[in-house]
């Protein structure tokens, strides 16, 4: 299970891109958005989760493990 904030993606074009979409563990609890944070004005999402912040969430996990 991933420790991030879960989209159900309603009505969002990027949600196909978006690792908080296509992640999605319906059998383990998770923590999902109150409402989908697009932006339809300004067609964007400020949350988007693509595969490189994937990646540099992993690094940042690395990084951050103790080195005992």
């Amino acid at each position: 299970m991933d420790d991030i904030t879960k989209c159900t993606g309603e009505g969002c074009p990027l949600r196909y891109e978006c690792h908080r979409f296509t992640r999605i563990d319906y059998y383990s609890r998770q923590s999902f958005f109150i409402e989908v944070p697009f932006d339809h004005k300004l067609e964007t999402c400020e949350y988007i989760w693509n595969d490189n912040a994937e990646e540099l969430y992993k690094g940042i996990q690395r990084l951050s493990k103790p080195t005992n």
